[in-house]
């Protein structure tokens, strides 16, 4: 059958799973990255059961549990240390936190692509044969049967497809660390506070990655201090071992804590939007990867079975729009609870944690963590 040639702009995770997918297919995968390099922050993220079962489904979850640590106990704790609640979740396969970095890695080992770096999209538009022109800022212009937009929360793709504008701040801002450290942690934490929260995953190695949120302005700067020297002050009283954590980290990420309102219609003609250009998220429920993974998984497997085009892509949005929605309205509304600064809403928050048994939490759990993507009819 004829070979067709499909341009992935960004080369994230998502559009790196979506060309492991495709290999060995007759469909080509183009994956353009305006960055000089194909890399990834200095931050941990999440890959927990649901994604796992994808990485598993294309023999990459050996090389995934290498890298990464298993997270056998999460505890809730106040900004002081007490623990509010605390679960462990047991299922076939782990829940694991790594080095964003290393995972990005391994998917780029594994992907079946021509990769172009430097190369910025400028715009694209459908032709009257039904394919797909692409030019980008370096000059270089391109024609391709499919074109699938991967490029993140401020998607140039998704700009052409629905043109909704800039994202939504959610009143509070992240940063992001990985420590080197010899300090033993087995578990995964979040600790509350009045409008601040902290989150730690062991990773492995004597790493640990964590995360830190503040209700400020967008972006707020952090001079004239410097980013550390003010986490150490907004954090200095808080339990340990969140002191020591920020200021063993060499290089800290700052990033607006932004999403959007989950709409439908991702596709226009031969292009499609994948990842946060179709589903961002806010990262309270460390299911952004994940529901990106899955996504993946389902446009690659629904273009290996009917091909690349228009049809084919509204039905994988119908097959995975439901719960990417859902999943961005869990994670805001938990973040909005997580970031409340009142003193007697905090303290009801605090108290309604301490009572919800464990065993409610964990079928909260189940609903992200059961759920089979590779199960699928597609």
């Amino acid at each position: 059958m004829q070979t067709k040639e499909i341009a992935i702009i960004g080369g994230g995770i998502a559009g790196l799973t979506l060309a492991v997918s495709l290999r060995n297919t007759r469909f080509k995968c183009h994956i353009f990255e305006k960055n000089a390099e194909f890399k990834e922050i200095g931050a941990a993220i999440s890959v927990f059961p649901n994604a796992l079962r994808v990485l598993r489904q294309y023999g990459l979850l050996n090389d995934i549990l290498n890298v990464g640590g298993a997270i056998t106990k999460i505890c809730m704790k106040t900004d002081q240390g007490k623990i509010l609640a605390q679960t462990e979740p047991r299922y076939q396969l782990p829940a694991m936190c790594m080095h964003r970095a290393d995972l990005h890695a391994i998917l780029l080992k594994h992907a079946d692509a021509t990769f172009y770096a430097s190369h910025e999209l400028n715009a694209f538009q459908s032709t009257p044969d039904g394919k797909v022109s692409v030019s980008f800022k370096n000059g270089v212009f391109r024609i391709f049967d499919a074109v699938i937009g991967a490029d993140g929360l401020h998607s140039l793709v998704r700009q052409g497809i629905i043109g909704d504008g800039e994202p939504i701040f959610r009143g509070y801002n992240i940063w992001r660390g990985i420590a080197e450290s010899n300090i033993d942690i087995r578990y995964a934490s979040e600790s509350y506070g009045k409008g601040k929260r902290v989150g730690i995953v062991p990773i492995r190695d004597g790493q640990c990655g964590w995360w830190t949120t503040v209700n400020e302005k967008f972006m707020e700067s952090d001079e004239p201090e410097e980013t550390k020297q003010k986490l150490l002050r907004l954090f200095a009283d808080w339990h340990d071992p969140i002191p020591e954590l920020i200021s063993k980290t060499d290089h800290i990420i700052k990033n607006s804590l932004s999403d959007r309102i989950p709409v439908s219609g991702w596709s226009k003609g031969n292009c499609t939007l994948l990842g946060d250009a179709a589903h961002p998220t806010t990262p309270t429920l460390g299911q952004g990867g994940c529901i990106a993974i899955e996504g993946a998984y389902i446009l690659g497997e629904i273009i290996k079975k009917y091909g690349v085009t228009e049809s084919v892509f509204q039905r994988y949005e119908s097959l995975h729009y439901h719960r990417a929605k859902s999943i961005i309205e869990d994670s805001l509304q938990l973040g909005k609870i997580g970031q409340l600064e009142n003193s007697m809403a905090v303290y009801l928050r605090n108290l309604l944690m301490g009572l919800t048994p464990s065993s409610f939490t964990l079928k909260v759990v189940d609903k992200y963590f059961l759920y089979d993507v590779t199960s699928m009819k597609i």
